[in-house]
């Protein structure tokens, strides 16, 4: 069980946005941190000694709130996602996968709202170099156990299902089968994870859509919180030498590779994450008025 799964949560709401409803959840007490994706997955892979230190909120973004309708030719877009982050409050902002490129996003449009930025197995560059650089990773590092259960998952993912799926419970099927590209562990079980996570796979198709040419702009006098990037070495999604290339080019960044961990470090490796985070937090300390 995920060390944060049991931890209830002190506060409970939602933000209205057009079209949709975010709803929030805020737990334990210290320093402010917001962690944005979905109010439901993400609390359960963040360890409960994180909640001791930090105040930690986690809200939805649209394409994980209830009852989105399917968005309006140009509704999805990165300024769009930036205003629905505005309406919580100021904070270290942390966001893992796409959800670390949109809170970069907001920090750089709200620079006084977004005291720190975390990154979490997130990309630095568009979707296709994404794609080449997994099949390069892959073939080059996973090994031939991990091949094995990802060829085992797919086979018993197969179209033989009692009941059909929706779209949004069939993309979680996916994730969970897909578990040897995500985690340290091939066969780590990721379902407790989506139990009761609301996708609006409209809103998310259009999501990856604004990343098909998506290029990190840092620029600095648009971006002056500092930056933790957090990556992991058995994540074959999103491989970590992506950063290789862009990191020599970053000013006020800090970056960190763990080892046993794949997409999701916070929950793989809670300790060493924690260590991490809260350290960097305190070296970094918040500033009155902002950077």
């Amino acid at each position: 069980e995920a060390d944060g799964m049991t931890t209830a949560a002190t506060e409970r709401g939602s933000v209205t946005v057009p079209g949709a409803a975010l709803r929030y959840a805020v737990e334990g007490a210290g320093t402010p941190v917001l962690v944005v994706g979905s109010s439901i997955y993400y609390p359960r892979t963040f360890s409960r000694r994180l909640r001791e230190v930090c105040r930690v909120a986690f809200a939805d973004l649209r394409h994980f709130a209830e009852g989105h309708a399917a968005p309006v030719p140009g509704e999805v877009t990165f300024d769009g996602y930036a205003d629905d982050i505005e309406r919580v409050h100021r904070a270290a902002i942390v966001g893992h996968s796409k959800h670390g490129n949109l809170a970069l996003e907001y920090a750089k449009r709200y620079p006084e709202r977004a005291s720190h930025v975390v990154l979490i197995g997130s990309p630095p560059v568009g979707i296709e170099r994404v794609v080449g650089a997994r099949q390069e990773y892959w073939a080059a590092h996973a090994s031939e156990d991990r091949r094995a259960a990802l060829r085992r998952n797919q086979i018993a993912l197969g179209p033989d299902r009692p009941a059909p799926l929706s779209p949004g419970e069939a993309l979680a099927a996916r994730y969970v089968a897909d578990g040897p590209l995500y985690w340290y562990d091939p066969g780590y079980d990721a379902s407790p994870l989506w139990a009761g996570v609301s996708v609006n796979t409209d809103v998310l198709d259009a999501l990856h859509g604004l990343f098909a040419g998506y290029e990190l702009a840092w620029d600095p006098a648009r971006l002056r919180a500092p930056v933790l990037v957090a990556m992991g070495r058995h994540d074959y999604v999103v491989p970590h030498v992506l950063w290789d290339e862009v990191l020599p080019t970053l000013t006020n960044v800090t970056y960190h590779l763990f080892e046993k961990s794949g997409r999701t470090p916070q929950l793989e490796e809670q300790e060493l994450f924690d260590r991490l985070l809260i350290g960097w937090l305190r070296a970094e300390a918040f500033a009155p008025g902002g950077r």
